[in-house]
C-alpha cells in the first residue's frame, strides 16, 4: 500500500470577511486525501473589527468605554479569542460529521503570513490550503502586499491556493 503524501493539512481560516468562514472545500479535500486538517485563524485587526462586529452593545446605549476598548488585563482580547475558537470548533464539528479528523487553533497578530507559515512549521503539514482575501483591494493591497502572495514565496510545503466563493 502506497504512503499517503499528504497525512496533514492546515487551512488558514480568514475571520475578517463577512459572514461566517467556508471552508467546506478544505473538509471535503482531507477527507478525499484521508488527511488530519489543522485550522488556523489569525486575529489581525480586521479579523478583530469583525469579531467585535458580533457583539451587541448592551441596552440603552454603547458598551462601556472600557468593555469597548479592552481593559490593561486584555479582557477583549481574550473575548475575540473566544468568539474565534468557537468559529473554529463549528468547523471542527462540521469536519467530524464529515468523518474528518480535525482540529482549530487560532494566534493574535498583525504578522499573518508569517503566522501562516510558522504554524505550518510547527504543526508539521504536508499542504496548506489558503484562499486570497477580499478585504484587502485597491490600496490597501499595493501598500500590504498578499497574503497568499507571501505563504507562496515562503512555504515549507505545497501551497493549494483556493478559488474564492
Amino acid at each position: 500500500m502506497a504512503e499517503r503524501l499528504v497525512r496533514r493539512m492546515l487551512a488558514f481560516v480568514e475571520l475578517g470577511e463577512r459572514g461566517d468562514p467556508d471552508v467546506s472545500y478544505a473538509i471535503r479535500l482531507a477527507g478525499q486525501l484521508g488527511a488530519e486538517l489543522i485550522l488556523f485563524s489569525v486575529i489581525d485587526t480586521p479579523a478583530m473589527i469583525a469579531l467585535i462586529g458580533t457583539h451587541r452593545a448592551p441596552r440603552g446605549g454603547l458598551p462601556r468605554a472600557d468593555a469597548a476598548a479592552g481593559t490593561a488585563d486584555g479582557t477583549l482580547t481574550a473575548t475575540l479569542v473566544a468568539d474565534a475558537k468557537r468559529i473554529l470548533q463549528a468547523i471542527v464539528d462540521q469536519a467530524a460529521d464529515q468523518g474528518v479528523q480535525a482540529r482549530g487553533h487560532a494566534t493574535v497578530s498583525e504578522e499573518v503570513p508569517e503566522q501562516i507559515l510558522k504554524e505550518a512549521i510547527v504543526q508539521q503539514v504536508d499542504l496548506i490550503v489558503i484562499r486570497p482575501s477580499r478585504k484587502r483591494q485597491g490600496f490597501l493591497h499595493l501598500l500590504m502586499g498578499s497574503t497568499v502572495e507571501e505563504v507562496l514565496e515562503a512555504a515549507p510545503c505545497p501551497v493549494l491556493v483556493a478559488q474564492g466563493g
